[in-house]
C-alpha cells in the first residue's frame, strides 16, 4: 500500500512538472462515530452498546485518520519536513471530543517520530488549537448570527422546500410514528439516517420497520440537508464566509515573502506553509456547496477538501482543489476557473462569499427593517386577532339580544294567557 502511495505522489509530482509547492490547506471531517443522539424506539439507545459514549470516535474512526495522515505525509513528503516544527503547520480544530481526537491520530499518523522521546513510544505531541464554538465563526460555525437563522427561516417556506414538506409527507409521518421523534425536515430524517447508517455498520440487526424505507426513500433527504446552510449566496457568505476569507488571506500572505527568509513565529499564527483544520460532515457540505461544488451527498467520515497552491516560474499562483471521500483524491473545478486555478481569479469568483470577521459582525446583526418587519407583522397579527375577537364578541352580545327579546316575548305572553285565564 505505501508503495502505491509513493507511485501516485510521484505521479503527481511529475505532472505538475517545476512548478512550486508553497501551500497546502486541508479541511477534514473526523473519522467514525458513535450515534449522537439515538431516536426515542431504537432498540440500542443504551449507553452499554456504545461504551465510547454517544457521539465518540471509535477505534474504527482513529484509524481512518491515522492511515489518512500517513496518505498526506506521503503526499507531502517532498514538501513538509519529517520533523515536526510550529514554523510549518498550524492545526486546528473544532472544540469537540471527535474532532480534536481526529487530529491527533491524523497527525501521529502525519509526524512519526524520528527519534523517540521515551523508548517503545512510536508518537510524538504536536499542538492542536480550538476555540469553545460559541466563539468560533471560522471553523465550528456556530458562533451566533441572528440574520443567518433569521434566513435560513425564511428558506424553509420557499416553494421548494414546501413542495418537499407535502411530495414527502408520508415518509415523514411514517419515521414519526416508528422512530417515537418527531421527523419533519430533511436534518432530522438525516439524524435518523445517520444513526441507523452506524448501526448497521456494527452488524447490528435493524428494525424490521426500516426494511420500507432505509436507505433509499432516506438517502435523498439525508443528502439534501447537506445542501441547507449554504444553500444560497446569502447564506454561504454568512456561514463560510469568515472561513474562505482566513484562506484566501493565508494564500495571499504566502505569495508576497519567501518562506525560507521569513520568522513565522511571529507573525499571524496562519501563516504557515500547512494548515490542517479538523471538522464535521456540514463543514464539508457548506465548504464544498459554497464554491458551488456540492454534489448531493452525505459527506462520509474522513472525507477531505484539499487547497494547494503552486507558484509558476513567472512567479504567479495557482490552487488546485481535490476532494478525497474514497481511496484516492478528485480534482474539482471552480466554475469560470481553470483546474489551475488562478489565485486573484479564484478570489474574484469567491468575492460574494468572503468576508472579514469585523464585517461579519456586522451583518449578522438584524436590522431595523428586520426588527420593524417583524414588529409590523406582529401587531398586524395583533390587530387581525384583536378584531376576530370584536366580532366574537359582537356576535355574542347581538345572539344575547335575541335570546332575551325571544325569553320577554314568551314571558308577556304566558303573562297575557295567565291573566285572562285563557
Amino acid at each position: 500500500m505505501n508503495k502505491i502511495l509513493l507511485l501516485i505522489s510521484v505521479f503527481l509530482t511529475y505532472c505538475w512538472g517545476d512548478d512550486e509547492l508553497i501551500s497546502v490547506v486541508v479541511i477534514f471531517r473526523h473519522g467514525a462515530r458513535t450515534p449522537i443522539d439515538p431516536y426515542p424506539n431504537d432498540p440500542y439507545k443504551n449507553s452499554s452498546f456504545w461504551p465510547a459514549g454517544f457521539g465518540q470516535l471509535t477505534n474504527e474512526g482513529k484509524k481512518q485518520h491515522f492511515e489518512l495522515g500517513q496518505w498526506i505525509r506521503q503526499r507531502y513528503s517532498n514538501f513538509m519536513p519529517p520533523v515536526y516544527s510550529e514554523r510549518d503547520i498550524y492545526v486546528r480544530s473544532t472544540d469537540v471530543d471527535r474532532t480534536l481526537m481526529s487530529a491527533e491520530a491524523n497527525l501521529a499518523g502525519f509526524y512519526p517520530p524520528q527519534k523517540e522521546f521515551q523508548s517503545n513510544l512510536t508518537w510524538q505531541p504536536i499542538p492542536v488549537h480550538t476555540v469553545e464554538e460559541t466563539e468560533d465563526e471560522i471553523l465550528s460555525m456556530k458562533k451566533p448570527c441572528p440574520k443567518y437563522n433569521k434566513m435560513l427561516g425564511e428558506l424553509f417556506n420557499q416553494q421548494f422546500f414546501l413542495n418537499i414538506s407535502h411530495k414527502y409527507h408520508e415518509l415523514y409521518a411514517y419515521l414519526t410514528n416508528k422512530t417515537g421523534a418527531l421527523v419533519n425536515t430533511p436534518d432530522s430524517v438525516e439524524y435518523v439516517y445517520n444513526t441507523l447508517t452506524i448501526e448497521q455498520s456494527y452488524n447490528f440487526t435493524l428494525p424490521s420497520w426500516t426494511n420500507k424505507v432505509f436507505p433509499e426513500k432516506m438517502e435523498y433527504l439525508a443528502s439534501l440537508s447537506f445542501a441547507v446552510e449554504a444553500y444560497t449566496p446569502q447564506l454561504a457568505r454568512l456561514k463560510t464566509g469568515p472561513l474562505f476569507n482566513l484562506i484566501t488571506e493565508h494564500f495571499k500572505n504566502m505569495t508576497s515573502y519567501s518562506y525560507e527568509h521569513h520568522n513565522h513565529s511571529t507573525e499571524n499564527k496562519w501563516n504557515r506553509k500547512f494548515l490542517m483544520l479538523s471538522a464535521h460532515d456540514t463543514t464539508i457540505a457548506n465548504v464544498l456547496n459554497s464554491m458551488g461544488l456540492f454534489d448531493m451527498h452525505c459527506p462520509p467520515f474522513a472525507a477531505t477538501i484539499i487547497f494547494e497552491q503552486r507558484k509558476r516560474t513567472n512567479n504567479s499562483t495557482y490552487l488546485n482543489l481535490f476532494y478525497k471521500n474514497s481511496s484516492n483524491p478528485i480534482q474539482l473545478c471552480l466554475k469560470g476557473c481553470e483546474l489551475d486555478c488562478d489565485l486573484k481569479t479564484f478570489i474574484e469568483i469567491m468575492k460574494p462569499i468572503i468576508v472579514n470577521p469585523e464585517t461579519w459582525r456586522n451583518e449578522c446583526e438584524l436590522s431595523w427593517f428586520d426588527y420593524s418587519g417583524s414588529l409590523l407583522f406582529s401587531f398586524c397579527s395583533l390587530i387581525l386577532i384583536s378584531l376576530v375577537l370584536i366580532c366574537a364578541i359582537k356576535c355574542l352580545i347581538i345572539e344575547k339580544k335575541i335570546n332575551r327579546s325571544m325569553y320577554e316575548q314568551i314571558s308577556s305572553e304566558d303573562d297575557f294567557i295567565v291573566n285572562n285565564k285563557i
